[in-house]
């Protein structure tokens, strides 16, 4: 509800609605009384019944109403309460769905708004903040349309309703040519109408609109800077009309092109112009199985992402030598890479090879030395990897994971200083040495090492790892008894993590002399019997966590358990069974 006192600010400006309910009815009497008001947002609550969007038109009154980030459509006649605004910024309306019957010819309302910046257009989006809206019997505008009902132009059978009807609405919905931002996302029409006159845009966003059969004409817009093309499920080919055949340049400012879910796209053809895309950096295509053929891209590109696509795709970039950011993921049949690819770019420095089941090998990444990032998932034919990985010396991260061929790893940082400061080693079953080069390894800060059954010891140097702040053992490490002396030298260890080691008997005296410790974690090592003396000299852990060690839980029991004492002082403590958790809470409390 609306408080009394606010009818009272006559000269309000700016009025900004939020609900966690919803507002069934805004009073008539909002913009009665307030004459001045120029900014009203309600898309932080809802609104039900067609009366309150009525109601939310201006009255007679004069009226400077000037933005209005949501509208809610509920038929044709609520498009005609947008045509009494001059709105500004951002506009979005919903639920155009809601629009049949389209005899109303004449409608351009949003073309007179100079000042909307940034348009956003939805079928069939019912968001929380855009509720569903139903017509009320007896109005005025549900006589309009039982009166022009028969008045509607004949329809081919090949239409359905609604997309004859959205090709229609659409092309009335043409904004005006000041328009930066457009956003079209469930248009259930078979085309786009040609809006050539928005010379402005510099950012187009056409999501889910499954019918359309073929792209609108953009290569002309001199000015866009941001394309994103999303789920056109009835597009097969991507030709000339895309570019403007007139265009010499096409796409000449285009910084940033992503095409996703395009499950029949098969071809994407190029310009007339050698020059296409000539100012591309970053380009991301995903869930186009069937494409099979497309342009050459310019040597500019920087971020290149391919995901769910054919493995011959990859070949149309073997001779890029500028990215600097590489995904290559669930590319199913890709077995290697062609020629030097991508070990011929020499400013790289995030790799990415992830959900490649029959890939086997991978170039030399010898000249790779800009890379940071290196992850490498879930290859599970992959038996080695590539050569030169002594050469990365500025790689600080390194994931592998999911790679049940690979049987040992390469020594990292060899060869001058090393700064690498993650490693992680996740479910390689067939893993049985990590000849790492840890006493290179001196900036390493995080060593996480699970599921990885073969590995029976850790990997030898391990004292080394001076900056060592975390370490997490995990289902691996089968011969341990003890844990290795090896670890005492790790004075500036914050957490230790050891869990699914069947052989630990016991953690060691000397555990005190990881001064540094703020976590320790121990869960399913059943076979620990009694916690160490050294534990209780470490003053600083803040965290201690036991589960599933059925030996050790009679022993921690308050109060009375022989093992209470040592531990009594840390803040925090969790000794029992394993938590159940929710899914969703498990995931998001292990990022």
């Amino acid at each position: 509800m609306i408080p009394e006192q606010l009818y009272e600010a006559q000269r309000l400006r700016t009025l900004f609605l939020f609900s966690e309910g919803n507002f069934r009815e805004v009073p008539r009497r909002v913009f009665l009384s307030f004459k001045y008001l120029r900014e009203l947002d309600l898309s932080g609550c809802g609104l039900q019944g067609r009366r309150a969007l009525i109601d939310m038109a201006l009255p007679q009154t004069p009226n400077e109403l000037q933005t209005l980030p949501l509208f809610v459509v509920g038929g044709i006649p609520d498009l005609l309460l947008l045509e009494r605004l001059d709105l500004h910024g951002s506009l979005k309306i919903t639920q155009l769905e809601n629009v049949r019957d389209t005899p109303y010819i004449g409608y351009y309302g949003l073309m007179k708004m100079k000042g909307i910046e940034s348009l956003g257009l939805y079928w069939g989006d019912n968001g929380r903040c855009c509720p569903s809206i139903d017509p009320e019997d007896g109005s005025p505008f549900t006589i309009f349309q039982e009166r022009k009902q028969n008045q509607s132009p004949i329809r081919s059978d090949r239409f359905p309703p609604d997309a004859f009807e959205a090709n229609y609405i659409l092309s009335c919905l043409q904004p005006h040519q000041n328009l930066k931002r457009l956003l079209v996302k469930g248009y259930p029409g078979f085309s786009f109408p040609n809006w050539r006159s928005l010379i402005n845009l510099t950012s187009v966003a056409l999501i889910d609109c499954k019918r359309c059969e073929g792209l609108p004409t953009l290569g002309n817009l001199t000015l866009l800077n941001s394309l994103l093309l999303q789920g056109m499920h009835e597009v097969r080919r991507i030709g000339g009309e895309f570019y403007g055949q007139s265009t010499r340049r096409p796409f000449s400012a285009l910084k940033e092109l992503t095409l996703i879910e395009f499950p029949n796209l098969e071809e994407w053809l190029g310009s007339h112009s050698r020059d296409v895309f000539p100012s591309l950096s970053k380009l991301i295509i995903k869930k186009c199985q069937k494409l099979k053929v497309m342009p050459q891209i310019i040597s500019t590109i920087q971020h290149l992402e391919l995901h769910d696509c054919a493995a011959c795709l990859v070949d149309y970039f073997q001779n890029l030598t500028s990215l600097t950011i590489l995904v290559i993921d669930n590319i199913e049949n890709l077995s290697s890479f062609p020629g030097a690819f991508p070990g011929n770019n020499p400013f790289l420095t995030s790799l990415e090879i992830k959900s490649c089941p029959w890939l086997y090998s991978l170039p030399t990444f010898e000249d790779l030395t800009a890379l940071k990032s290196l992850t490498i998932r879930w290859c599970e034919k992959l038996s080695y990897l590539p050569k030169g990985l002594q050469n990365l010396n500025a790689l600080e991260s390194l994931e592998i994971g999911d790679c049940h061929s690979l049987m040992f790893l390469p020594e990292v940082g060899t060869r001058g200083s090393s700064n690498l400061r993650t490693l992680s080693i996740e479910n390689c079953s067939n893993l049985t040495s990590l000849s790492m080069g840890m006493k290179n390894l001196t900036s390493l800060e995080h060593l996480i090492i699970m599921y990885c059954p073969s590995l029976v010891t850790l990997p030898q140097g391990i004292r080394h790892l001076s900056a060592l702040q975390s370490l997490t053992i995990l289902g691996c490490c089968t011969e341990f008894i003890s844990l290795p002396e090896e670890l005492q030298n790790l004075t500036g260890l914050h957490s230790l993590e050891i869990r699914s080691c069947p052989g630990l008997e016991a953690l060691p005296e000397w555990i005190d002399m990881l001064i540094s410790l703020r976590s320790l974690a121990i869960s399913e090592c059943h076979r620990i019997r009694l916690l160490p003396e050294g534990i209780e000299y470490l003053t600083g852990l803040q965290h201690l966590s036991i589960q599933d060690c059925p030996q050790l839980l009679e022993r921690c029991r308050q109060g009375t358990g022989e093992d209470w004492p040592k531990i009594a002082h840390v803040p925090y403590k969790h000794i029992g069974l394993p938590t159940l958790r929710h899914p969703t809470e498990a995931s998001s409390s292990s990022s």
